[in-house]
């Protein structure tokens, strides 16, 4: 009731209010390396790409990968990773933000395992349609791992157009990987 009072007195006066002060002991800021996600996720995606474009196949994994059913289980195991990742958008859209924010941490840290999970199930990218979904797939975990908090701008026009980068690729692989299910088993 006092605070009450004392904003009205000044509304009254119209005196300016003076904004929060910033403490100059705060700590330092962290290196993007000191992310342990982002390191994480580097490290994996540096690798990807390395066998990638060294053609390197792993052996025992390529005979895995070549089985049906071993194919059906990795790409469900990828499905529900996917899913699980979806989980602090839905709690977002349902306005459960401390949930959400609780799950944050795990989200970006299970994000950066993006590539293994690829790699479970297809060490290649792949052509024509299975490109673009690897790309799309690819992409999205690119735009988690340089996400705000790795960029550095906390600018509101930057974060909302993150967001709607990184929610929209979501949405798109989402519609990808039903066409690749589609195909798979219409096959």
């Amino acid at each position: 009731m006092i605070l009450l009072n004392k904003l009205i007195t000044l509304w009254r006066q119209k005196k300016p209010m003076s904004p929060p002060t910033i403490s100059t002991t705060s700590k330092p800021a962290r290196s993007v390396f000191s992310k342990s996600y982002f390191g994480l996720g580097l490290a994996l995606l540096t690798g990807f790409i390395w066998q990638e474009f060294a053609h390197f196949s792993w052996q025992r994994l390529a005979q895995l990968q070549a089985d049906n059913a071993y194919k059906q289980f990795s790409g469900f195991l990828l499905a529900g990773y996917l899913a699980s990742q979806w989980r602090c958008s839905i709690l977002r859209n349902q306005g459960f933000m401390q949930q959400a924010a609780k799950l944050l941490n795990q989200h970006k840290l299970l994000g950066a395992l993006a590539p293994v999970f690829f790699y479970a199930h297809a060490q290649h990218i792949g052509y024509a349609y299975l490109q673009v979904l690897s790309l799309v797939y690819f992409a999205l975990f690119l735009t988690g791992l340089c996400n705000v908090e790795i960029t550095g701008i906390h600018k509101q026009w930057f974060r909302r157009i993150w967001l709607t980068v990184h929610v929209g690729l979501a949405t798109s692989l989402v519609f990808l990987l039903g066409y690749h299910i589609f195909v798979s088993y219409a096959y």
